[in-house]
């Protein structure tokens, strides 16, 4: 039941990004619903179930994107990993941490796609470009963080989902 759930949020976050949330588009960046997704899971599941599900949300993004199968999926598990170590370390109350690990996230997703783009021969952007729209989408990311977490937090507690200590 849980990983089910887990799967149609994941598929919903996936299309949703990959078909309206272009649509949000502020300063040439749109959100990244799925590391939101990711970010917010890992915060309250635990690191396994966020590098879980991490893979999930990246293959659902690598099969809209151009390129080979696996690259998303690759990119979002840093993220997944720092947001796991961060939560188990820090308060996990304050709005403010989670708002932070997901503006760390997306810099790390993006240093991995670029990276994993410029490797298998794959067109980038320019290092100005890169910069600004990572910049935007962290700021973005970390804006709808808390939003997304307290949503997230209803969804578990209503279906009894323990969380990670």
């Amino acid at each position: 039941m849980k990983v089910g759930i887990g799967f149609v949020l994941m598929l919903a976050a996936a299309l949703v990004q990959v078909t309206w949330a272009s649509q949000l588009e502020i300063a040439g960046a749109f959100p990244n619903l799925v590391l939101i997704a990711v970010i917010g899971l890992t915060w309250t599941q635990g690191v396994r179930a966020g590098l879980l599900w991490a893979c999930a949300g990246g293959i659902l993004l690598d099969l809209n994107a151009p390129g080979p199968l696996g690259s998303h999926a690759l990119a979002l598990l840093p993220g997944a990993y720092a947001t796991g170590f961060w939560a188990r370390n820090l308060d996990r109350d304050s709005p403010l941490h989670p708002a932070g690990a997901a503006a760390l996230s997306t810099i790390l997703y993006s240093l991995v796609l670029v990276g994993a783009d410029k490797a298998i021969g794959m067109p980038i952007p320019s290092f100005r470009t890169a910069l600004a729209l990572t910049v935007a989408a962290s700021l973005y990311n970390a804006a709808l963080m808390p939003l997304a977490l307290a949503s997230l937090r209803r969804i578990t507690v209503a279906l009894h989902w323990e969380t990670a200590s």
